[in-house]
């Protein structure tokens, strides 16, 4: 029951309380010591109104407690006028603030498990005290989960705005009002607020600069505000956080590596669907791109072969540029000159992997080289058997551009087998630098066990198409799912997956987890409820999946 106190009249206690900075340093000797420190009483008592505005808070602990451990574990929501100091005995901690409080509000002290004492044991949970300088408390509560690994579940904060103004173009631009942690399992709730509506926000400051940027989790509901109920139906809000650069997609330069090769550089990792997005000028005249690719050891640069000579000057024009996180850059231009540092690159990677793009029976191998390359012969790329004295599969190369190759054998090899894959660089010409290589590339294909494959079978109810990803141990499957049809993905390896499923409501085929600047909800989605365990030989069906709006 809530109390009233209209002034703490515990001056002679106080007499007897010397708050000075002692030197911390642990208790030796005795018995190991694992307890968990307790909080015996507070000043207020826990849901205490009609709190006088310039109140001091003390807090009384079972044993001497670390002051170092109280500034970073201990915080005030919303938070108060004016700076606040702590004080502290070996088990009394005392805050008093530079001036009063807001007349008519609600408090929340948090006080977590990072309050040690001088053995280093911590809290056993977060300490949570309510009061209010007003005649009640604030009944409103928030509640709702954070989807993702526990890594996310544990590190990251939920950010709570007063301020609703879905017109503010970036968020970072506010202090929270309310800042809090979800659990172990990813639930949370926010106790003691006004009834009206909020914006909510999940981050998670991975290079710890107290700023949301970078490669921060961040994540939203996706409706565009919340709300605080103090009745017992309470909507369980949902978020899913996402790695989301915040700073503009940018291009940062363009270099001549040849007379027809190009490096285009980027502020952030872009997606190989880009490369079929470019449009390079030469004079003013479109000129065609024989083929493209990310480079090997930087995400952020790729590498254009030409199908016409550069000249001195070459503009090249950018549209539907897109880094990995599904941002855009619409239009940008960059010019480049010539240079001198056309000889600097050399073939170093070509990535052998099967090539399934085309869903067809015709087993195919796609090879991807880092710099445009030219098969002079189908003999350059074989297969060895090394089992059996060694036998060599040929086959025949067909080009999808220059830097990309497929390899179709003429002998079907075997499941579940590891080959070796060679290339000789004799009968491959450098397109970049235009000279004959003189080496022997090779590395293992392992081709798969087709009797330790399974199948998934779903059918979802419901009212959308969704982008659904399906993903296991090393595997990570995207496919759409109609309303009322079946749906069937075979050829998977017999292990355990999740299945997420999202309505791609901007179109670019990834879930988008909400944005601050400018603010902007996120992307419905649902998590399968329970883990799909995939047999061999044998189709695991699943179902009706009714997703509810």
């Amino acid at each position: 029951m809530p109390r009233s106190i209209t002034a703490f009249l515990f001056s002679g206690l106080l007499l007897f309380i010397i708050l000075t900075c002692a030197n911390e340093r642990a208790i030796t000797g005795g018995p190991e010591d694992k307890e968990a420190p307790l909080i015996v009483f507070s000043l207020p008592e826990n849901e205490s109104v009609q709190v006088d505005r310039n109140t001091d808070i003390l807090i009384k602990f079972n044993e001497q407690m670390k002051k170092s451990t109280f500034e970073s574990s201990l915080q005030i929501w919303p938070r108060p006028p004016g700076e606040y100091e702590i004080k502290s005995s070996w088990t009394w901690l005392k805050i008093h603030f530079s001036q009063p409080l807001d007349s008519n509000e609600t408090y929340l002290l948090t006080l977590d498990k990072g309050a040690q004492d001088l053995r280093g044991n911590g809290l056993a949970a977060t300490y949570v005290m309510a009061f209010s300088t007003g005649d009640d408390l604030n009944a409103g509560r928030l509640t709702g989960t954070i989807s993702g690994s526990a890594d996310i579940k544990k590190n990251g904060d939920l950010l709570l705005y007063r301020q609703f103004d879905t017109d503010l173009s970036d968020l970072r631009q506010l202090e929270a009002d309310y800042v809090f942690q979800p659990d172990d399992a990813g639930h949370f709730e926010l106790p003691y607020l006004a009834e009206r509506s909020y914006m909510l926000f999940y981050h998670w400051d991975r290079n710890q600069n107290k700023l949301i940027d970078g490669d921060d989790y961040f994540g939203r509901p996706e409706v565009a505000s919340v709300w605080a109920r103090s009745d017992s139906v309470l909507d369980q809000h949902k978020i899913w956080p996402q790695v989301i650069p915040l700073e503009s997609l940018k291009l940062l330069g363009v270099s001549q590596l040849g007379e027809q090769f190009l490096e285009i550089r980027a502020n952030r990792m872009v997606t190989r669907e880009s490369l079929e997005s470019i449009d390079v000028f030469i004079n003013n005249v479109k000129t065609p791109i024989l083929g493209g690719s990310l480079v090997e050891d930087d995400n952020f640069a790729m590498h254009l072969d030409l199908a016409s000579p550069l000249m001195d000057s070459t503009q090249i024009w950018i549209h539907n540029f897109q880094d990995t996180s599904g941002f855009e850059l619409n239009s940008d231009t960059l010019t480049t000159n010539s240079n001198s540092t056309f000889d600097t690159l050399a073939l170093g990677t070509i990535k052998v992997n099967w090539w399934d793009e085309d869903k067809t029976d015709d087993f195919r191998i796609r090879l991807e080289s880092n710099l445009p390359v030219l098969f002079k012969s189908d003999t350059a790329f074989t297969i060895v058997d090394q089992e059996v004295d060694s036998v060599r599969i040929f086959g025949s190369l067909d080009k999808l551009n220059t830097m990309v190759w497929t390899f179709a054998p003429d002998t079907s090899l075997e499941d579940g087998k590891t080959y070796q894959w060679q290339i000789d660089t004799q009968h491959i010409y450098a397109a970049l630098n235009g000279y004959d290589l003189d080496s022997l590339m090779t590395g293992v294909l392992k081709t798969v066990n087709l009797d330790s494959l399974g199948s998934v079978k779903l059918l979802q109810m419901g009212v959308h198409v969704l982008e659904c990803r399906l993903t296991g141990r090393d595997i990570d499957r995207s496919f759409k799912l109609k309303p009322g049809e079946a749906i069937i993905i075979d050829d998977l390896p017999a292990q355990t997956y999740a299945l997420v499923a999202f309505i791609d409501e901007n179109g670019d085929g990834r879930y988008m987890s909400g944005g601050m600047g400018p603010a902007a909800k996120s992307e419905p989605y649902w998590f399968y409820p329970d883990e799909i365990k995939v047999r061999a030989r044998w189709e695991t069906d699943l179902g009706i999946w009714i997703l509810h709006e």
